[in-house]
């Protein structure tokens, strides 16, 4: 099944020079939830707008649905619902008004039943008559997805969705995207919340100074990339990290009272057994031992640290 979204050797060069995108290609299947992990500047913004027309590519190829959106742009902009990071509603007007002006605005004929099911569906329908000025900030970011909708794309793009939002507005909007993608609906998630992209992603893909790290599935990255730690707490606090155990990579925890160690999961030897020995040989006492999964914001940091480090190299 070809994919709902396809990019190919896609760059974004501005007249300064400064170049946002770099080769990215990516495809996205129809109905995952696709989450785009990296730092400010580091283009998410850009590859959103370009695909929805609001910028030209310098290079590359974007299809959406199988159209090329340099050729075939309305039919391919007809496709996606857009929610900006930036508030851009009008505030004086009434919400059920607004979203049915969103529709007519992409040529479709007037549906209430639709507008109805879809401001229901974000907990909206009691407040339709509502001028938009007077809601919350959450419910208006939810005015913004309901717009998006309107016209029935069968993608949706969400710029930063949580963005300012508290932690309880934060996961009521995790659960309308869980209904938008129960629907059937592909979503593009931009976000600077690793636990959004780890709890709602089905792909996970990282990108930092405009080139894309990786495409990954979230489960699979987590046990691809990810590692454990092995705390060991001590019965007395040190000052000082053994020659010893500092060779192994152990480092030595917050006020000296615990031991901290990488290890891979999935490597045949994990030194875990001569990693103790080494603990009791250096005359220490144990009292206790721990384990943590790395999570997936540690894998992000991890991989934008290599790509630094990749950079320092090559300019050196």
């Amino acid at each position: 099944m070809a994919p709902i979204i396809k990019i190919e050797d896609l760059e974004k060069t501005y007249e300064n020079g400064f170049q946002a995108l770099k080769g990215v290609d990516l495809d996205i299947e129809e109905g995952e939830v696709l989450a785009l992990l990296g730092p400010n500047g580091a283009g998410k913004t850009t590859l959103i707008s370009i695909i929805c027309g609001l910028a030209k590519a310098t290079k590359g190829k974007v299809t959406v649905g199988g159209h090329d959106i340099s050729h075939d742009f309305r039919k391919a902009r007809e496709m996606i619902g857009l929610v900006p990071q930036e508030m851009s509603i009008e505030i004086f007007e009434r919400v059920q008004a607004n979203v049915r002006h969103s529709r007519g605005l992409f040529g479709k004929p007037r549906n209430d039943e639709y507008i109805e099911r879809v401001l229901k569906d974000l907990t909206l329908w009691d407040k339709k008559d509502n001028r938009i000025r007077e809601l919350s900030g959450g419910m208006k970011r939810r005015v913004m997805i309901a717009k998006a909708l309107s016209h029935e794309p069968r993608i949706l793009f969400l710029d930063e969705p949580t963005a300012g939002v508290d932690v309880e507005l934060r996961k009521e909007m995790w659960d309308v995207m869980t209904e938008l993608k129960k629907s059937g609906v592909t979503i593009i998630l931009t976000t600077h919340y690793i636990e959004e992209a780890e709890a709602m992603a089905d792909r996970v893909g990282v990108i930092s100074k405009g080139e894309l790290l990786l495409v990954e599935e979230t489960d699979t990255l987590m046990k691809s990339l990810g590692k454990k730690m092995l705390e060991i707490e001590l019965d007395e606090p040190i000052d000082a990290l053994p020659e010893a155990l500092a060779a192994r990579g152990v480092a030595l925890g917050e006020g000296g009272a615990t031991l901290e160690y990488y290890y891979d999961t999935a490597a045949e030897k994990t030194g875990i057994t001569d990693l103790l020995a080494e603990v009791r040989k250096a005359g220490l006492t144990m009292s206790d031992l721990s384990t943590r999964q790395s999570s997936l914001e540690d894998i992000f940091v991890d991989l934008v640290a290599q790509q630094k480090e990749k950079d320092e190299e090559t300019a050196a």
